[in-house]
């Protein structure tokens, strides 16, 4: 048993060595120079645009997915043919649609709110 714990240990510093070389490759490629300086990939300079922008996103893919989900639960309803328990799963998947549609627009709002008393805020 103590054998086979020592192996495995050795086994993951192995990796480890491996790793670590790679790191430091990766390390030494990208080092910034005098001549080079680092560029924000982001392209936002606060929290609050950061955040308007990664809701904003959130809505570009959101809202589709909710439009789908509406129209799905719709789907559900008319094949349910007056079953009762596909009604009942029409129903819950028109719910849980429309919350998911509500609190995704309910960031937006909070967003927006946050964002605009910040910038009023800002000297």
């Amino acid at each position: 048993m103590p054998i086979k714990i020592v192996h495995n240990l050795m086994k993951i510093l192995s990796h480890g060595r491996y790793f670590l070389a790679i790191l430091i490759g990766a390390l030494w490629k990208a080092r910034v120079t005098d001549a080079q300086a680092l560029e924000n990939p982001l392209k936002t300079g606060t929290l609050t645009e950061f955040l308007e922008a990664l809701v904003n996103v959130l809505i570009q893919l959101g809202i589709p997915v909710a439009a789908m989900f509406i129209i799905y639960s719709g789907f559900l309803f008319v094949t349910a043919r007056g079953n009762e328990a596909q009604l009942e799963s029409a129903k819950k998947t028109f719910f849980w649609a429309i919350i998911g549609t509500a609190i995704l627009l309910g960031a937006f709002i909070i967003i927006r709110i946050v964002t605009g008393t910040v910038r009023e805020l800002e000297p």
